[in-house]
């Protein structure tokens, strides 16, 4: 990563959830740190990270702090802000010569396989869940990682926890609903509850296929494949930059293909990533 930094002094203080604004250093506009996440924030002899202690909006004309944190920053604090610019800094292998505004990427082919057809009851048939009750599994390993699916009966709320493809936890839910399309991609379901009971609920996978690491932009994919061929375009889906929550998608991004998954066709992209080696931010746990 590469970073612009930008001081400023508080005019007044600013207390959690209160905000700032700063300038864009000379030369950038919101276009310059798009995809950026690893913003870092220095002020009262202490080095803070983005998103868990703040977070930025990359406005027309200026750039919004919002703090987090539950000190309240009071007014003639000097602050030093380092905002993340996507691609790899000073430190990587590599000369660029006289060139400049230049940052580095690596070309990555993204293999997701070749996922069996979504099956909406391939995780639980048809059957009742009472208050505060689970759903039978039929299995709890899916192919690759993909959206876990649901629908039944009365409004619930339901909630999806298991594990991705790096065996973090992760958890999903859906708010006084009776059908459910999952964003994240799990690996394997450890359960799925319900608040009230429901009837007729079946649960199973969709066609959401994870990505292995962060994808910070669908800007950055070069091409699709379908058994190596380029298909008709699919639909792509960054990683989630912002703190995740039980709503949120998926944290290092997902591809749903045109064409329906059916065990024969194998997927993937071609990508141009900053970091192969990044898997994306913490996973929502619950």
């Amino acid at each position: 990563m590469s970073f612009k930094n930008i001081t400023t002094t508080l005019a007044s203080a600013v207390a959690t959830s209160g905000t700032f604004t700063v300038a864009y250093p000379t030369n950038t506009n919101s276009g310059t740190f798009f995809g950026g996440t690893k913003h870092k924030l220095f002020a009262l002899q202490t080095l803070y990270s983005a998103p868990a202690d703040f977070t930025l909006a990359f406005g027309a004309s200026s750039i919004t702090v919002t703090w987090l944190k539950s000190t309240t920053l009071p007014a003639g604090t000097a602050i030093a802000l380092q905002a993340d610019i996507l691609g790899q800094g000073d430190d990587f292998d590599t000369d660029p010569g006289d060139a400049v505004n230049i940052s580095f990427a690596t070309p990555v082919i993204i293999n997701l396989g070749a996922p069996v057809a979504a099956a909406s009851a391939g995780l639980s048939a048809s059957a009742s869940i009472g208050a505060a009750g689970s759903a039978v599994l039929l299995t709890t390993t899916l192919d690759v990682p993909r959206n876990v699916v649901g629908a039944w009966t009365t409004n619930s709320n339901v909630v999806v926890t298991g594990k991705d493809v790096y065996g973090r936890t992760v958890v999903e839910s859906v708010t006084s609903a009776a059908a459910f399309t999952g964003k994240k991609a799990f690996k394997t379901i450890t359960s799925i509850t319900s608040s009230a009971a429901i009837t007729a609920a079946t649960f199973g996978w969709g066609d959401v296929l994870g990505l292995p690491i962060w994808l910070p932009s669908t800007g950055l994919v070069i091409k699709e494949l379908q058994d190596g061929a380029a298909p008709t375009a699919g639909t792509i889906v960054a990683g989630v930059t912002a703190t995740a929550t039980a709503t949120t998608g998926d944290v290092r991004g997902t591809y749903d293909p045109n064409a329906a998954a059916d065990g024969s066709k194998s997927f993937g992209l071609i990508a141009m990533v900053p970091n192969p080696s990044d898997l994306g931010g913490s996973q929502f746990a619950g």
